[in-house]
């Protein structure tokens, strides 16, 4: 199964973004409750790495702490693939995410080598999207800012694929952000 760890928005967080989500032909916008910030994408993994995996992201705890969504961008340089709104640079997402990555190598599971960057990915892009409405969203979101946004625990999911449409997200275990 394929599995990645994220936190999940409040709904009146995603409730703003989902006003956000028009005005780009090509875009296959996400459902309001897929909308989430991803610490660590983990890719195909069997039963036996995600019950580790799973026992190692609960072995250490974290405090709570709050994000800030701010401005959007784009995957994808010649073609693009994803838009998205931004989150504001955070110590303790960035830790977060270098738990998830340490319980990856301890579950035996390798992860992609990319520069995390935390984002909320509102559409993925049909091939050949029109890069001037793209950059048209992607000024519009310039100004947004939704703040105060508290973080108060993290999950791990499943991705499921279906032969039409988004794939399906089911969730495997939450993990409580104390203190």
């Amino acid at each position: 199964m394929i599995l990645f760890a994220a936190i999940k928005l409040p709904p009146y967080v995603t409730r703003q973004l989902t006003r956000y989500q028009k005005g780009v032909s090509g875009a296959r916008w996400s459902d309001e409750e897929k909308l989430h910030i991803t610490l660590g994408y983990f890719g195909e993994v069997d039963d036996d790495r995600a019950e580790v995996l799973d026992d190692e992201l609960a072995r250490r705890s974290f405090p709570g702490f709050e994000v800030t969504l701010a401005g959007g961008g784009h995957f994808g340089r010649a073609e693009p693939h994803a838009i998205w709104m931004g989150v504001e640079e955070n110590p303790a997402l960035t830790q977060l995410h270098q738990h998830c990555k340490s319980c990856a190598r301890r579950a035996g599971i390798t992860m992609e080598k990319r520069i995390y960057k935390p984002h909320v990915t509102l559409a993925y892009m049909k091939p050949f999207s029109p890069l001037d409405r793209i950059i048209a969203f992607e000024k519009r979101l310039a100004d947004v800012r939704i703040e105060n946004i508290l973080i108060d625990e993290f999950f791990l999911f499943s991705s499921h694929r279906k032969q039409r449409g988004p794939n399906l997200y089911r969730m495997e275990a939450s993990y409580p952000l104390l203190g």
